[in-house]
């Protein structure tokens, strides 16, 4: 079965390298090429595309504005593409199977494509053939600080400034402060490098700071509502509560 991909990108020279990337894709059709939203949309209701690789940034409605227009049952898988890494934060909000920073290259976009391939076989409920991954190991102390890796640089941010930790996709996003960052590593694999005694788990796809909590309230069902410091509201769940408890107390 063909990966029928539509292409939207305002930037011709972009659009041709992304079709270039992808021509050594055996298993990838590329049933058109948009340089804006609007015909984007219309072309996805025509071809009806399995894949659209969509840039954020367009002028007019851009690429998030116009994932809205589609209902989410019709909505193809989406992988963003942008300059900017604190558009990947939104774009995962949006479902994104990945985004590709500009300037990708082809090793990247073979990684991509893998990550749709198994997108699109658990879609149509049928497993993925992966290897096993590997349990995490704790070596060493735990961290205190965090390598985000971005174009041409790494950031290393320090653990005491990180006030909860998210799942997004394929990555861990860390909330510090006012910022953001992406590390490409999954949350089991970051909690095994995190000292119990300053961070929990109080859901399947969130970690806080135990110090940059403020209250702890009830909600329905058994699950509580965390409020941080900076006014950050989130959702311990009740499968987690037990863990919890021994890091916080009563909760």
């Amino acid at each position: 079965m063909k990966i029928r991909t539509l292409i939207v990108d305002d930037m011709p020279l972009s659009r041709q390298r992304t079709r270039r990337y992808l021509s050594s894709e055996a298993d990838v059709e590329i049933v058109g090429e948009c340089g804006d939203a609007e015909s984007a949309l219309q072309a996805i209701e025509t071809q009806v595309p399995d894949l659209v690789l969509l840039d954020v940034q367009m002028p007019g409605m851009n690429g998030l504005e116009m994932l809205q227009r589609i209902p989410v049952g019709q909505r193809p898988a989406v992988v963003f593409i942008t300059a900017f890494d604190e558009f990947a934060v939104p774009a995962f909000a949006a479902h994104a199977v990945d985004f590709l920073l500009k300037p990708f290259d082809r090793e990247r976009v073979e990684k991509v494509m893998g990550r749709v391939r198994a997108h699109l076989q658990a879609r149509a409920n049928v497993p993925p053939i992966m290897p096993p991954e590997p349990a995490a190991e704790q070596k060493g102390p735990y961290l205190n600080r965090i390598a985000v890796k971005s174009v041409g640089r790494t950031l290393f941010v320090s653990i005491d400034g990180v006030d909860w930790l998210e799942t997004a996709g394929n990555y861990v996003c860390l909330h510090v402060g006012k910022e953001t960052h992406l590390v490409r590593e999954t949350m089991n694999q970051i909690e095994a490098q995190l000292d119990p005694a300053q961070f929990v788990r109080i859901h399947r796809s969130t970690m806080v700071r135990i110090e940059a909590i403020r209250e702890i309230q009830p909600l329905f069902n058994g699950d509580r509502a965390v409020i941080l410091r900076d006014g950050s509201r989130l959702t311990m769940s009740r499968s987690y509560r037990d863990k919890a408890r021994a890091a916080l107390g009563t909760v």
